[in-house]
């Protein structure tokens, strides 16, 4: 066996490829608990200790400790389980550079993780917060999860984490009355590793699955009853006749006459209103009474149907006795199965789907040199599709003016709406590809890591909720008895309004995909120089180039203060990718002359005291959500309209066609007004724009640690330090005017 002795120092070791047969015996003096050879501060987590700790949320998850550490907190939204996309170590923004098994993780649109791979399939998660290696040009926390691979011999477990209401203490009810809330959750699986060629091939598989079944309490919704379907409002607000109405021509006061007995009559139903509300369900309680309106008047349990599915696979193969080739990979799926009281309306599919993965050759060319080459692919998948489209309700319902074939949003003022939820249609369709290559070298005293590779960034995505074939609002003001004083207030009916399909406003929306694109670029060198034999110096420096976003089919836009603007001809106007104005082909000026280095050191005193310190610089992801702005905004078709006759005429009729301009020189017809986005340069004159500047610098993190190590017993040590960092070149926003 290998023996593993503490308290050497200063050796020149030969590095060699581990082989599956070898065995590793700890002394009972126990493993170095001091670190002596870098600043680094970083905690590594093994298996077993992460299966120690109390899990709480269901599905096993190690990043719900996350926030333990050290020097870290939550992003403000979600401090307790903030999970890696989300926690701020040592003061700076809550970025940080996700990887499993050496490749990176992290989504390009926000910077998120939602890949975390199966619990039981990890070995270990080291998670790095300050004066960590040039290696890395992210800041923040960089968390390496390493997985769990075969061996000679064949190992495998199976489990089932479960709650159940059968487990669970009622809760304390007034009266002796209690109700248990039924909850049935399973999050079972298995994982098996083993050779495939002993001594050569080896392989880890791991299955797991999640069904959980949740009933929420008892939601409820106001929906119109069966007499005002007919137009029977009695005993309710009065409603008024649009159709009888005078307006003042000097005042633009509105009077109205009394429909009478607060019916309308079934000739001047809308027929298309007559349509949208057969989809309404019929009370099934009496509600309360509020303003005359029934209220709260249907009641209904949504259960919970929210499956997650998990594979995780790798394998290691040792070519020869100096070459190794290793893979893993991570699938993950979360389909999104809701529940809706007007099935299929209002019911918005999804499905959350996610994976990466990453295949390494690790090479010994000598005793004291190996090369290390990684390719790693992170795919992000995120598609919501309402069960209305491509299914003819617009045919089905009459509805001449839909921009697309998808059932409308009706928004009917103090009534539950109808019409697909939010986001009404999305793809998100992200991918980070990670090439790499690092060659490790001992030169005498000195331990040198150097190499380079790419971060390659793909967002091919849409608006969230990127289709609108009509979004149309109705709110009462055209029943009401006038458009000013107590009766504007204290009379008319928003159902009645849609009844007659008065709209009050209307707007619609087609946004097409973008394809985003992104380079990161970077090398580095790292020397860890034995000076002697208690002090060691870390020394790094880094190159990172950015190219800023571009984008494959010029729908991008930005204002930019050097365009020309025809209107003023003046500085100060938009600029389109389709255009290039000035030259520019992009959102961002690639940045290429960002210097990042490091240095840190360790020296021992004595046997059991270590001072160590460091200091770093390193920068931010450039991610869409943060700097994407202007991405997948040059190509949409829209239009939207708000009354602004002072609620004197609609802005369209449900059952016309679109043509007809019923708010005359106030208005225009909404089919004129659904256009594709203009790209010249005074396209948005008077109107409010973004702006992110073309020169933007990378952002910059700069980190800084000094800490004292005390061993005290064989298993307990003390660590004091203080940690800092400072940032600068951070987006925020500001008023240019």
């Amino acid at each position: 066996p290998l023996t593993l002795n503490s308290g050497v120092t200063g050796l020149n070791v030969q590095l060699t490829l581990g082989q599956s047969t070898q065995q590793i015996l700890i002394q009972e003096t126990g493993a170095p608990l001091l670190e002596t050879t870098t600043a680094e501060i970083s905690s590594t987590v093994a298996q077993e200790t992460l299966k120690l700790l109390p899990q709480t949320g269901g599905i096993p998850d190690w990043q719900s400790f996350l926030t333990f550490l050290p020097g870290t907190r939550g992003n403000g939204t979600n401090n307790n389980s903030a999970g890696m996309g989300g926690v701020s170590v040592n003061g700076s923004m809550p970025f940080s550079n996700a990887l499993l098994d050496g490749a990176s993780t992290s989504s390009p649109m926000s910077n998120n993780v939602i890949n975390t791979p199966i619990f039981d399939t990890l070995g270990e998660v080291k998670m790095s917060s300050s004066a960590f290696s040039a290696q890395y040009g992210g800041g923040g926390m960089v968390y390496n999860q390493i997985s769990k691979g075969g061996s000679n011999q064949f190992h495998g477990m199976a489990y089932d984490y479960f709650k159940n209401t059968a487990l669970n203490a009622a809760p304390f009810g007034f009266n002796g009355v209690s109700f248990k809330t039924p909850q049935h959750f399973n999050d079972f699986g298995f994982n098996i590793g083993g050779p495939v060629i002993k001594n050569k091939v080896f392989f880890f598989f791991g299955i797991d699955h999640t069904i959980n079944h949740t009933t929420p309490a008892v939601s409820f919704a106001t929906v119109p009853t069966a007499d005002m379907r007919a137009g029977n409002f009695a005993g309710m607000n009065p409603i008024y006749d649009p159709t009888s109405q005078t307006v003042n021509p000097t005042t633009g006061v509105v009077t109205r006459q009394l429909f009478p007995n607060n019916q309308i009559p079934a000739a001047m139903l809308d027929t298309v209103a007559k349509n949208i509300q057969a989809y309404y369900p019929q009370p099934n309680r009496a509600g309360q009474l509020v303003n005359g309106i029934a209220t709260n008047n249907y009641s209904y349990l949504a259960p919970g149907n929210t499956p997650k599915r998990k594979y995780f696979g790798r394998f290691d193969a040792d070519v020869t006795s100096s070459n190794r080739i290793t893979g893993s990979a991570a699938w993950n799926d979360g389909p999104m199965l809701p529940f809706s009281p007007v099935d299929p309306i209002n019911k918005d599919p999804g499905d959350v789907m996610n994976m990466s993965g990453q295949l390494s050759d690790y090479w010994t060319i000598s005793p004291k040199l190996i090369n290390e080459l990684r390719i790693g692919f992170m795919g992000e998948y995120d598609v919501f599709h309402p069960a209305t489209i491509g299914q003819g309700y617009p045919a089905k319902l009459g509805l001449r003016f839909s921009k697309e074939d998808i059932f409308p949003n009706v928004s009917i003022s103090n009534y539950y709406g109808l019409g697909p939820g939010s986001p009404s249609n999305t793809e998100y369709k992200e991918n980070t590809f990670d090439i790499s290559d690092q060659v490790t070298l001992i030169h005498g005293r000195h331990l040198l890591h150097f190499g380079g590779g790419a971060l390659i960034f793909r967002a091919d995505s849409t608006a969230w909720g990127n289709i609108k074939g009509a979004e149309v609002g109705f709110t009462g003001v055209y029943t009401a008895g006038s458009n000013t004083g107590a009766l504007a207030s204290g009379s008319g009916s928003s159902y009645a309004d849609f009844l007659l399909g008065y709209v009050q406003n209307w707007n619609a929306l087609n946004s097409p995909e973008y394809g985003g694109r992104l380079k990161n670029p970077g090398a580095f060198i790292q020397d860890d120089f034995k000076v002697t034999p208690k002090l060691t110096l870390n020394l790094g420096l880094r190159w990172e180039g950015n190219t800023g976003w571009t984008e494959i089919y010029g729908n991008e836009r930005s204002f930019d203060p050097n365009v020309i603007n025809p209107a003023t001809n003046a500085p100060g106007a938009l600029w389109f990718a389709t255009t290039k104005a000035n030259g520019r082909d992009r959102l961002q000026k690639g940045v290429y002359k960002n210097i990042l280095p490091r240095f840190g050191f360790a020296y021992q005193l004595g046997d059991k005291t270590v001072i160590r310190g460091g200091i770093g610089l390193y920068t931010f992801p450039w991610n869409v959500d943060t700097y994407g702005g202007g991405l997948g905004q040059a190509s949409a078709t829209s239009g939207n309209q708000t009354d602004s006759t002072g609620n004197v005429s609609p802005v369209v009729i449900l059952s016309s066609d679109g043509n007809t301009n019923y708010q005359g020189a106030k208005g225009a017809a909404i089919n004129s007004i659904y256009k594709r986005a203009s790209n010249t340069p005074d396209a948005l004159n008077g109107q409010s724009v973004g702006f992110f500047p073309y020169t933007a610098p990378s952002p910059l993190l700069r980190s800084w640690n000094l800490t004292i190590q005390r061993q005290v017993t064989q298993s307990m040590v003390f660590d004091i330090g203080f940690v800092g960092s400072n940032q600068s070149h951070l987006p925020f926003t500001t008023d240019r005017n």
